[in-house]
């Protein structure tokens, strides 16, 4: 298994997970319950998105994919504004 992805909160973890999977990619989200036990705690736990060695590049190429598709969709917004 290989992390694709650290987060800070849980919701963007899943979000990424089921897209993952939408497109046929098992995956897990290591850590989910322990950023809630770390903030209590005083320290931050990172979330982890994980895949199969086999499917990271893919997994890797899926979500960078989303990342710069989401920026130019804020663009557009900006200018249609």
């Amino acid at each position: 298994m290989k992390t694709v992805k650290y987060y800070a909160n849980d919701v963007e973890a899943q979000m990424d997970r089921s897209l993952l999977e939408a497109e046929g990619i098992q995956c897990s989200v290591l850590n989910e319950n322990m950023n809630y036990a770390g903030y209590f705690a005083g320290s931050n736990f990172d979330i982890q998105l994980v895949v199969a060695d086999e499917d990271y590049g893919q997994a890797l190429a899926i979500l960078n994919a989303t990342v710069v598709d989401n920026q130019q969709e804020s663009i557009g917004a900006t200018e249609d504004a």
